[in-house]
């Protein structure tokens, strides 16, 4: 009676395995989810609805259309999210120049929240350790005004999200040598509208993949 495995019977075993591994594991790897497609989905639908929950709440702001404070000339007048004047929500009041960002970090589970400096810039982490960075202008280095004291009319203003914190890259597509972003930006306009910044390619083809229409 035979007993076991010859050598050559194991050698051909191995060599069946192997073929096999070959075929497979490439495949494996290409259906595995990429992390940063799936948390720039999740940074980009958690931001839509923090955005879309502020606009419509009246309480926060009483009117996501135009409206004016004093009915005389000289009034002041707000639209959505350049409405700055004080309210109180949760116990705590929140007014001027980072009633948004500090409004938008109440709606998410944070982990470190703060004013960097005099100037006003706001950087929060979630518990999950994605990264809002309320302090730049979505189209150049500047201050953003919602994170200033400067408040124009029904402009538009940008989160910088990194979805991973701290970890490196830390880049944007726009930087040099950045062939795997874990940042972008997602610009937010007075009334509540927002969408991913146009050079941020990556990341609307990772967001909008799923919801294109053929």
């Amino acid at each position: 009676m035979k007993k076991g495995f010859t050598m050559s019977e194991l050698m051909i075993a191995m060599a069946v395995l192997g073929i096999i591994l070959a075929m497979v594991i490439p495949t494996l790897v290409n259906t595995r989810p990429d992390e940063f497609k799936m948390l720039t989905k999740k940074a980009y639908y958690v931001t839509e609805h923090v955005v879309s929950s502020l606009i419509n709440d009246p309480v926060l702001y009483p009117d996501n259309s135009m409206y004016c404070t004093t009915p005389v000339t000289g009034e002041t007048c707000y639209y959505g999210f350049d409405d700055d004047s004080a309210i109180t929500y949760n116990g705590e009041t929140y007014s001027g120049n980072t009633k948004f960002a500090k409004l938008f970090a109440e709606q998410l589970n944070v982990v470190d929240g703060e004013t960097i400096d005099e100037s006003g810039k706001f950087i929060i982490t979630t518990s999950d350790g994605m990264t809002f960075d309320f302090s730049t202008d979505a189209n150049s280095p500047v201050t953003n005004p919602w994170a200033q004291g400067v408040i124009p009319r029904n402009n538009k203003r940008n989160i910088i999200i990194d979805v991973n914190g701290d970890e490196a890259p830390n880049c944007l597509e726009t930087d040099t040598n950045c062939s795997r972003p874990d940042q972008f930006r997602i610009v937010i306009y007075s009334n509540g509208r927002i969408h991913i910044h146009e050079d941020d390619e990556i990341a609307i083809k990772n967001v909008m993949l799923d919801t294109k229409v053929n």
